[in-house]
């Protein structure tokens, strides 16, 4: 799908989805959810010819299970469109208010943020996510998925122009591309693009952040370190962890080590070991690799002599994604929450947890781990931004 990316149109949809009213836009997002499911067998065939062209191309196992697109897949995407539907966009709504000395009524009002440009690989699902959370917050996007998804996107933007078109918002809101020099030139159009999502792999996300001109929402690697502290609930501890690392291997928030105290290792890492071997995980116990995001069934294990020792470790190999601690010892866990420096913590709780609809934000367009106007799950909220509005009668400043 070449088409030609004209900024101009996009910037007027941009601008016209603005003014449309929550109603408008969730009627969008109505007309989506009943179109997937009329689509459902078309998308699953589409889905069908780009898993059968992974494996001819033997890419892992891991990006297939992210790339793979099933009726349970479609029900849970409808699901989040309803939810979306139920959400405050907040966009023109008042988020501060006062009066000035000279009598100027000052407003700071939640405004979208104008034109994003999402860059994605494999999870054809981002499609749908994107243009819901952006219509939903007043944004225009243009999309680029990865090549390897290319039959199920396409198919699904084809649904996004059907929803648009049948609630009356002007096609351009939503623009897909597969030209890869098309987006190396819209990474440069920073006069006409307010901001670049990056969701992928670390390859992928940091040549995006070497050849843009425009601000960068992105993580460049994920997977978790959870640590289990003397003072744990050994039994809360295995299920925490087992599902941390074997309910969604292949995601970004699945558990790559496991940090136990000194003191418990002795008893609890038998019985650790046992349920991982029952879940087909791989333990690396003795292994100097503390960094690979493993996104399979492996795991790595250290003992730390304290939560201090665990804390450093952690602050050293994050990728500043997910992180978590298995504690009832109220002062480790504060030491821990308040020393840690990723976007998310969960405490006595699994990482997997770290997902925009998880957090109730409906969706997300991804995690974002830097630390400027985002931090986590990007959902509606981390798509605006706002204005000042100053209201007066004649004032002139002396």
């Amino acid at each position: 799908m070449k088409n030609k990316i004209d900024l101009n149109k996009i910037k007027n949809a941009s601008r016209q989805l603005s003014q449309k009213t929550e109603k408008e836009k969730n009627l969008f997002l109505q007309n989506l959810s009943d179109i997937l499911i009329h689509n459902k067998t078309v998308i699953l065939k589409a889905n069908e010819r780009d898993i059968f062209n992974a494996k001819k191309n033997k890419l892992p196992a891991a990006f297939i299970q992210r790339l793979t697109v099933d009726w349970k897949g479609i029900e849970i995407l409808q699901t989040k469109l309803i939810n979306l539907q139920k959400l405050k966009s907040g966009v023109n709504s008042v988020l501060e208010e006062k009066l000035l000395k000279n009598g100027i009524n000052l407003k700071k009002v939640c405004v979208p943020i104008g034109v994003i440009l999402i860059i994605y690989e494999s999870r054809p699902e981002v499609t749908i996510d994107v243009a819901a959370l952006c219509i939903k917050s007043g944004n225009a996007a243009i999309l680029k998925g990865g090549s390897e998804a290319s039959y199920t996107n396409e198919v699904l933007y084809t649904c996004i122009l059907e929803a648009m078109n049948k609630s009356q918002i002007a096609k351009e809101t939503i623009t897909l591309t597969r030209d890869r020099n098309t987006v190396i030139n819209l990474l440069k159009q920073n006069q006409d693009i307010d901001l670049v999502i990056a969701r992928g792999g670390c390859e992928m996300v940091e040549k995006v952040r070497s050849q843009s001109k425009i601000p960068l929402l992105a993580h460049s690697a994920g997977g978790a370190r959870i640590y289990v502290d003397k003072s744990a609930n050994l039994s809360q501890a295995i299920d925490i962890l087992i599902n941390a690392k074997i309910s969604k291997p292949a995601a970004c928030n699945s558990l790559d080590t496991i940090l136990i105290h000194k003191d418990i290792s002795d008893s609890f890492i038998v019985k650790l070991l046992k349920r991982l071997d029952e879940s087909g995980v791989t333990v690396l116990y003795k292994t100097t690799d503390w960094d690979t995001e493993f996104l399979d069934l492996t795991v790595s294990v250290k003992i730390v002599d304290n939560a201090d020792e665990a804390i450093g470790f952690i602050n050293k190999h994050t990728k500043k994604h997910s992180e978590g601690i298995i504690a009832e010892d109220q002062g480790i866990i504060d030491k821990f929450t308040e020393s840690i420096d990723v976007a998310a913590i969960f405490v006595n709780c699994s990482t997997r947890f770290h997902d925009g609809s998880e957090f109730g934000f409906g969706s997300e367009i991804g995690i974002a781990t830097g630390k400027l106007h985002a931090r986590g799950p990007v959902g509606l909220q981390e798509l605006t931004t706002y204005k000042w509005e100053a209201y007066g009668n004649g004032q002139i400043r002396k």
